[in-house]
């Protein structure tokens, strides 16, 4: 478990206990699980979005493109982009000229570029990959959708062997985590000035804890993306919480804890109840859960008997 020293500075001991040594802090966490590397063989895949992009290659599939290929290795980390795969420019705005010369049999998107689609389309055929649906749990969501899109590219026996290894991933992770289910989680990814932002009931995340039967502290509203921006004096509403850090920018939290007089009042992190995941990214699909659950599996501490 973390431990802050008396007068709140985060040592680097404490750091490296919260699970923030050596390949985490590089974002180098090995590839453990999705098998990649996949063929050349089949239609010519074009993934604009790191959504698509990270269930393509989990599926063994490997696209000609994927848009800020720097940035998704720090944010997205895994499954890893091949060298092969060419920078398409930026989510938001795809270099459709460059596209064009790629000739791709078809166009994998997200949706926060559904406006290009009608140009996109002018290409090669597009389909939208969807997690987030009203009324629905973003993971079974990114299942149904894996399994169409493993269809829609001729893969669907590996998509089948895919969400064996997954259920069987996520059988032993449940079992690793049988008995460090004592404290309510926080899952956090950003802390700045005195807000936090706060996974939710209907966040990606939510699902794999109901299945390993941790509690959520956060059960107040959120957003259509799971998440929402909360002052921090309101996550002391939950004292014997643990607060989970689902990011790897964690260097500035000395300099917070002698800035925020918020932040050292919150019961979770003058008892050093702090665990840090490293990068998360939270509008992922399966992959991004199997991540989530592997490190929580990895690094949440047994806490039962723990006081304070």
């Amino acid at each position: 478990m973390s431990t802050f020293v008396p007068d709140y500075r985060l040592s680097r001991r404490a750091l490296l206990r919260a699970g923030l040594g050596g390949a985490a802090l590089a974002g180098g966490l090995p590839m453990a699980f999705a098998q990649t590397g996949g063929s050349q063989s089949g239609p010519r895949v074009a993934a604009l979005g790191w959504a698509c992009a990270q269930t393509i290659l989990a599926l063994g599939v490997v696209p000609l493109v994927v848009p800020e290929i720097e940035r998704y290795g720090r944010l997205v980390v895994e499954p890893a982009v091949p060298p092969s795969v060419q920078e398409i420019g930026l989510r938001s705005e795809p270099n459709l000229e460059l596209l064009q010369s790629f000739a791709p049999d078809i166009i994998i998107v997200d949706p926060s570029i559904t406006a290009a689609i009608p140009r996109l389309k002018l290409i090669a055929p597009v389909e939208v990959f969807t997690i987030f649906k009203p009324g629905r749990h973003p993971l079974e969501t990114a299942r149904s959708s894996t399994m169409e899109l493993a269809q829609r590219l001729g893969v669907k026996a590996a998509c089948d062997a895919y969400l064996a290894r997954f259920d069987i991933a996520m059988a032993g992770y449940r079992e690793q985590l049988r008995d460090r289910g004592g404290k309510p989680l926080y899952l956090v990814s950003e802390i700045a000035r005195n807000r936090a932002l706060v996974f939710g009931p209907n966040s990606l995340y939510q699902e794999v804890l109901s299945q390993f039967g941790l509690k959520n502290a956060w059960t107040g509203q959120s957003g259509p993306w799971g998440h929402t921006s909360v002052g921090l004096e309101v996550l002391a509403a939950v004292p014997d919480a643990r607060l989970v850090l689902l990011s790897s920018r964690v260097a500035d939290i000395e300099a917070l804890l002698k800035a925020s007089p918020v932040l050292r009042t919150l019961p979770f992190l003058r008892s050093g109840r702090l665990t840090v995941l490293g990068n998360q990214f939270f509008y992922g699909g399966v992959p991004a859960a199997e991540r989530f659950a592997r490190l929580l599996a990895e690094r949440l501490p047994q806490e039962n008997n723990e006081q304070g």
